[in-house]
């Protein structure tokens, strides 16, 4: 069906010649006016604490209502806030689209026609007091009849923006009439001729100056990233364009322009100007960081205008299996939303900016470590300003991943101890999807130890794994977990061909100090035991180092690095990383490997931390601790596993410190489990166990222990090809004898060499003869 039009027509702005334009108007972040619209034939807003805008015949009037309604709001917030009502209340245009993204019948949207101007019923509660007269479509489309384009065109964040771009408003009502998506058109909307002979980034430069109004500023680089050019270009368009804000407009620093001359040359420098509007500079001459309008405000306003797109969807990973020792998942699936723990956080607005909000984090986590507080400064700002409706969601509880669609604003809500009270609704999917069975990319993306992780780019293999649930589940309550390391398991002994029981002191000897280390000749599997022990044990909490001579203690725990932008500033390193997100999941346990241990200098790299790692419950004062550091302490939820090579440095040379805060696990490849690992692979795998005694044989034949030959050169497929038994013993395991016996005249080759170990093991396996004159033949 065609949509007519109709309707009164009474105080409708009047519109240019040209084709409709579409709008996008929700119905508030649940849907609560959605039914009222469409029976009433309306579209309506909520801030009804604005009064009847009916008189407002300017931008700079409804700034002025904003201004007054909302003083303690941010600038870019009131500036988004001025935008949605200034286009509400005369952007809007009879005969223009309309669509209203549904809450309440998810992945369908309405369409209709704008049929008059700007209504207001001073009687109406909630979001009826400001509607629009529309005459809606009767039936709903979905989501999935348009492109992605278009679908992203309509995904934006706020109540009400337009959608201009790509032929928007004919391919709506194109659907709207039940026929299929024609994509975007190649034919421009007419333009003003004015502008035919200019780049195409001064619409999006002057569109964005409107929003860098008096007593605020930004720089050519902000305006470069929102327009697509870069800062020369649009210093010539400030200095040619005569635009009413280009002296708002100063260098990356927050410094005014040294060539910067206004045009009649008549007024003030540029700073005097900007000190008259209420911009504040600093001592050094930088203007004040928190009236910055940032390049995400800039874009926020643009959106909203309808001058550029929102940006496409995304996708991020909330964690919520072990907050504070609780499974939060199971309640998040069941009530349909997701959170973060901000106990500390006052409530502040959703949409803040980066620079406001860090302000508010140092002030209320002040006690916590500035690596601490510079991870809550990246995670609550994702969660409340860039996470968008209709992103994708997702989280892991008990080896599963579960994805959903951001269905609504952040928003705070109690909930005991603060673990839940930052939340967003959100619409999470009935399947559940194995770890296992992920894709390698999105399994690599969970393994970042952050609260919150964007993965936009798995965001197709994500949405695959998406789809819609209308299930209704009970809300389990929390469960709550105790530090617990899980026994040996029958599945991880197999996987790693060794005994349960061997694993199982493994783990008792974790549980009675946290610090173990691996050591023995090369090839014997330290690293790849120690990767897959730690992982089970502590799942996705594992990070990996080594250590190498150049290894310091800044590399290892903090030290300072140099900026782009010149100067130098503390940056954690992995243990660091690793301690903070401990600390602030005591239940949870958390490994560091150190591979190659002994290869650094201990006692340089750990510095004060070597105390810690025998008297964890006591403070050390760090290296570079700043005035308001209460001292530092290692938690009981953080493992550590070295490894350590004795062919590069024998066991004995290691101080009697490092031997009284790690425990010793040997891996020599004649003693148990090392000795049966490889004969148990080659059985596992279907081949010959006649790799395993030439194994034995040559290592009986190698009389120091820490240079016999572990079973890891013979467990690679590549071994066990034509030709490639031998290929590995001349290039990988004779090349390791040579350099033990260089200097002491032994014939490697000959006595170590495959054909002499094939021949002593043909020899051992000759029956003996029944001659008491002879013996048989001695093995070894």
């Amino acid at each position: 069906m065609t949509l007519q039009g109709g309707g009164s027509e009474q105080d409708a702005p009047a519109r240019d010649a040209g084709p409709a334009r579409a709008w996008v108007v929700r119905a508030g972040s649940k849907g609560e006016a959605e039914a009222s619209n469409l029976q009433l034939g309306r579209a309506s807003i909520g801030w009804s604490d604005v009064p009847d805008m009916t008189h407002l015949t300017s931008r700079e009037q409804v700034r002025g209502v904003v201004d007054k309604l909302y003083p303690d709001k941010s600038r870019p917030s009131r500036a988004a806030t001025t935008g949605q009502l200034w286009a509400f209340r005369s952007l809007i245009s009879l005969g223009d689209i309309v669509v209203m993204p549904l809450v309440t019948h998810p992945g369908m949207i309405a369409v209709g026609r704008c049929m008059g101007g700007y209504g207001y019923d001073p009687t109406a509660t909630g979001m009826g007091r400001h509607y629009l007269p529309v005459r809606w479509q009767p039936e709903f489309v979905p989501r999935t009849a348009l492109l992605q384009d278009l679908q992203n065109t309509i995904n934006g964040a706020r109540t009400v923006f337009g959608a201009h771009r790509n032929g928007a408003a004919e391919r709506l009502e194109a659907l709207a009439q039940g026929l299929v998506d024609p994509g975007p058109s190649d034919a421009r909307e007419p333009q003003d001729s004015s502008r035919y002979e200019r780049p195409p980034y001064y619409v999006i430069l002057e569109a964005a100056l409107e929003a860098v109004e008096a007593g605020t500023w930004t720089t050519y680089g902000d305006l470069a990233a929102v327009a697509s050019t870069n800062p020369q270009k649009v210093g010539n368009f400030t200095n040619g364009s005569g635009a009413e804000a280009a002296h708002r407009v100063l260098g990356k620093d927050g410094r005014p322009v040294a060539g910067f001359g206004w045009a009649d040359n008549s007024r003030p420098t540029q700073r005097e100007a900007l000190e008259a509007e209420g911009v504040i500079f600093g001592p050094s001459g930088n203007a004040d960081e928190t009236q910055r309008v940032r390049a995400e405000d800039l874009r926020e306003y643009l959106e909203i205008i309808g001058v550029l797109e929102p940006l496409p969807r995304r996708a991020w990973l909330v964690r919520g299996s072990s907050v504070d020792g609780h499974d939060l998942v199971p309640t998040w699936l069941g009530a349909g939303f997701a959170s973060l723990r901000a106990a500390k956080l006052r409530e502040v607005e959703a949409g803040i900016s980066r620079a406001e909000l860090k302000k508010v984090v140092d002030e209320d986590y002040s006690q916590t470590s500035y690596a601490a507080k510079a991870a809550k400064l990246d995670e609550f700002h994702a969660f409340l300003t860039r996470m968008r409706l209709g992103d994708v969601i997702v989280t892991t509880s008990q080896g599963k991943l579960h994805v959903g669609t951001i269905t609504g604003p952040a928003e705070y809500a109690p909930s005991p101890g603060g673990l839940s009270n930052l939340r967003r609704d959100v619409d999470w999917s009935p399947d559940r999807h194995d770890y296992g069975d992920l894709a390698p990319e999105i399994k690599s993306r969970l393994q970042v130890q952050y609260d919150v992780v964007e993965m936009s780019q798995q965001l197709e293999l994500l949405e695959e794994l998406l789809t819609p649930t209308q299930v209704e589940e009970p809300v389990p309550s929390p469960t709550v977990r105790e530090l617990v390391l899980p026994d040996a398991t029958d599945e991880l002994a197999e996987r790693l061909h060794v005994d349960k029981s061997w694993l199982q002191e493994c783990i008792d000897l974790l549980r009675d100090r946290p610090q173990l280390i691996f050591y023995g000749p090369p090839g014997t599997g330290k690293t790849f035991i120690a990767q897959h022990l730690a992982a089970h044990l502590a799942g996705d909490n594992v990070r990996l180092v080594q250590f190498h001579p150049a290894y310091s203690y800044e590399d290892f725990f903090e030290g300072y690095r140099p900026l782009e932008e010149g100067g130098f500033k503390l940056k954690p390193g992995p243990l660091r990383k690793v301690v903070d997100a401990a600390r602030d999941n005591p239940s949870t346990p958390y490994f560091l490997i150190i591979d190659e241990i002994n290869r650094g200098n201990l006692a340089k790299i750990f510095g004060e931390l070597y105390f810690l790692l025998e008297y964890r419950s006591q403070n050390v004062d760090l290296l570079y601790a700043t005035d308001d550091d209460s001292g530092f302490t290692l938690p009981e939820n953080v493992f550590i596993i070295g490894t350590m090579n004795t062919a590069d440095r024998s066991i004995a040379l290691v101080d009697a410190a490092m031997r009284r805060r790690f425990a010793f696990v040997p891996l020599h490849p004649s003693e148990p489990p090392t000795s049966d690992v490889l004969r148990r692979w080659l059985v596992a795998t279907g081949r010959d166990e006649t790799v395993a005694d030439l194994l034995d044989a040559l290592n009986r034949r190698i009389e120091d222990e820490d240079f016999k030959i572990g079973p890891s050169y013979l467990m690679r497929d590549a071994v066990h090809a034509d030709g490639g038994l031998d290929r590995a013993w001349r290039t990988a395991i004779l090349p390791l004898l040579e350099e033990h016996h260089f200097g002491d005249g032994i014939d490697v080759r000959k006595r170590y060499g495959l054909d002499a170990i094939l021949a002593r093991v043909a020899a051992s396996k000759k029956p003996v003869e029944a001659d008491d004159d002879d013996a048989a033949a001695d093995p070894s």
